[in-house]
């Protein structure tokens, strides 16, 4: 016989740390008549009348008590259940015969969360008569008492019984009640966590019935309670200096999908348990759903004394979750292959949308990945993955690469795929730049207007509007002269650039080079409206005349200007007009152009001419200067196809023949 002191003290040091875990009592105590009912359905298997295990749990709950009633027609206390009742520790061979595992949880979890407890029972004695026991846990007095030594009294009852009566009214024990009752407050919620806490043994015991009554509320409990299509997957491990157990897998079918990583529910002695080192997933997308619950001996055998937790190495985590991919993959093979495919249409689809990205994506996870990788997956395994790149790119720079000490990190495929990417992202920044300026070139808007584009406008999109740069370490390369042409974008000690502010007497944009090694060079570009030139064909001073004006007081007045102290006479000058095709016909069409204008090579509407202006009003010393006149037409076809071939570069479109022979 126990003392209740030691009862007690072992309560206490067992649930301790589970006080807000009030459903540990219902679930001791419901599993205690579920293995009740169960044995004795299997002693009577071949009984000339049907036995039909029974329990019903009835719930009474109010703001000041909480009374649960539960009732079995097991054996009820026979002469080994009253000996295993009377020692906490005495091991109940009849329920170890039929596998359930028992702890001797049950008085504990009473004596820890309730206030009293009445248990009433009728048993069959040796000579088959029926005798009655009623008792109170743990009694009122000091010391507990035995079962064995109890009186009981013979009954006409009709069956075998044990009927438990618990009530919880005092207040820390009536909050962890409501803590359990605020979650699941009404007959349908508490019928579900009963179904999904008690799955295995209602899922295989067909004729097994429990009623739920709460609060008047009444719902019962079947194998047909759990309305979905259950399958059902088992197979066997060995585990080393264990042996070989069995597992089952059963699949419960439900209305939403499998997404990504799913958790499997393990179970032990028939009770929802967790994993203490680790989760068991499945990766799979599917659009039939399933519940994946995993129940097995060796989790029987390996489960905490609160059946909480199932104590096994995080290394037989691991191989359990493989054997189950290894049955999951077979069962689902259908819906991966399909996965798969609907993976490739995606990665299609994210290459022509992320060509920076294509190189990065991991061929192995594409193929092994059994869900299906949408866009967002992609661009997330193509960034991890470039991030790792970059990351080595920075601290590895002018080091060996680990895989060949002799070829330097820039060298190796990863980093040159790092630069196609890079190189792809500043391609794609030049298309966003190409299409701004073919809305401007545009002369009508949406609602059919005439749409003028200011020449600032055109200035601040090529090269921001009062910027100076004096050489390459200039932050603000805020510029798109490659719109022009790329040689336009390169600054170096010797070659600078201008684009002058609003109001000043200047051209819109300037660029020099004073090369000591090198002819010295200015560049005038003056910018003119997309939409019409207010100078163009002007007979008194026309487009060119102005860019010729322009000439004359770089020439006059360098420091003035451009800020430069340079002999002017030994500077090599060129004009270009930036303007409309209409303007530029107009222009050289006109009397002050001079005629002699050539058309530029591979360009529609663009002309040249190698012409002159004097340095002063009566100084007939003539100064040669280049003029180019180019149409925004033009240059945006020309600058869109050089963009295109870059990027069809990048992506290894054109094939590259390094034998001459082969070249001719």
């Amino acid at each position: 016989m126990e003392q209740r002191s030691n009862v007690q003290n072992r309560a206490e040091k067992e649930y301790k740390n589970s006080r807000e875990k009030f459903y540990l009592l219902l679930r001791e105590i419901i599993s205690n008549s579920i293995q009740a009912v169960l044995i004795r359905k299997e002693k009577e298997r071949n009984a000339p009348q049907k036995y039909i295990p029974e329990l019903t749990l009835d719930i009474t709950y109010t703001e000041k008590q909480c009374s649960i009633v539960l009732r079995d027609n097991g054996e009820g206390f026979t002469d080994i259940n009253s000996r295993c009742f009377d020692e906490l520790d005495k091991r109940n061979i009849e329920k170890e015969r039929f596998h359930f595992h028992p702890l001797g949880q049950g008085r504990l979890a009473i004596v820890y969360f309730t206030n009293k407890a009445k248990y009433e029972t009728v048993y069959k004695d040796k000579d088959g008569v029926k005798r009655k026991k009623e008792f109170y846990y743990p009694k009122p007095d000091e010391g507990l008492f035995s079962l064995i030594d109890l009186e009981d009294e013979t009954t006409d009852a009709e069956d075998t019984y044990t009927n438990l009566k618990v009530e919880i009214d005092k207040q820390n024990d009536l909050g962890r009640a409501k803590t359990f009752f605020k979650k699941y407050s009404d007959i349908t919620t508490l019928k579900q966590w009963l179904i999904g806490t008690f799955f295995p043994a209602i899922v295989s015991n067909d004729d097994l019935v429990i009623k739920l009554i709460l609060n008047g509320d009444v719902e019962k409990i079947t194998r047909s309670s759990i309305e979905a299509e259950t399958n059902s997957i088992p197979f066997e491990m060995t585990f080393e200096d264990e042996g070989s157990f069995k597992f089952k897998l059963w699949l419960i079918k439900r209305n939403t999908p499998l997404r990504k990583e799913n958790p499997i529910v393990c179970f032990a002695r028939n009770l929802m348990a967790e994993l203490e080192n680790g989760k068991l997933r499945y990766t799979l997308d599917s659009e039939e759903g399933y519940l994946l619950y995993l129940t097995s001996e060796y989790f029987d055998e390996h489960v905490d004394t609160k059946g909480e937790k199932i104590e096994i190495s995080p290394a037989d985590v691991t191989t359990i979750n493989d054997k189950i991919n290894e049955v999951l993959d077979e069962y689902f093979k259908d819906t991966i292959k399909k996965n798969k495919e609907e993976t490739k249409r995606n990665l299609k689809n994210f290459k022509k949308r992320y060509p920076s990205l294509d190189a990065f994506i991991p061929e192995q996870t594409v193929e092994e990945n059994k869900g299906v990788m949408d866009e967002d997956d992609l661009v997330k395994a193509a960034i991890e993955t470039k991030g790792r790149y970059e990351k080595k790119f920075w601290t590895q720079m002018n080091r060996p690469s680990a895989e060949d000490e002799d070829t330097p990190y820039e060298e190796t495929v990863e980093c040159q795929k790092l630069l196609n990417s890079s190189l792809h992202i500043y391609v794609k920044h030049r298309e966003r730049i190409l299409e701004r300026l073919f809305e401007m070139i545009k002369p009508y808007g949406e609602d059919g207007e005439p749409k003028p584009e200011l020449e600032s406008e055109v200035q601040e999109l090529l090269f921001k509007r009062g910027n100076l740069l004096d050489n390459s370490r200039d932050i603000n390369h805020l510029h798109n002269l490659w719109i022009l042409d790329d040689k336009f974008t390169t600054f170096s000690s010797t070659l600078k650039g201008k684009s002058t502010k609003p109001g000043e007497e200047k051209s819109d944009i300037y660029i020099w080079s004073d090369d000591p090694s090198s002819v010295k060079q200015v560049l005038i570009l003056e910018l003119k409206s997309t939409t019409q030139a207010h100078n163009a064909g002007n007979s008194k001073e026309g487009m060119i005349g102005q860019v010729k004006r322009y000439a004359r007081d770089v020439f006059n007045k360098p420091q003035q200007i451009l800020n430069w102290n340079e002999d002017t006479s030994n500077i090599q000058y060129q004009g270009i007009i930036l303007a409309r095709k209409a303007d530029i016909i107009k222009e050289v069409t006109s009397i002050s152009a001079g005629g002699g204008f050539k058309k530029i090579p591979f360009l529609k509407d663009s002309r040249y001419k190698d012409d002159f202006f004097y340095p002063k009003e009566n100084d007939e010393t003539e100064i040669p200067i280049r003029i180019e006149l180019y149409s925004f037409e033009d240059i945006y076809k020309l600058a869109s196809s050089r963009n295109d071939v870059f990027f069809r570069l990048l992506k290894n479109e054109f094939e590259v023949v390094e034998d001459k022979e082969e070249a001719l």
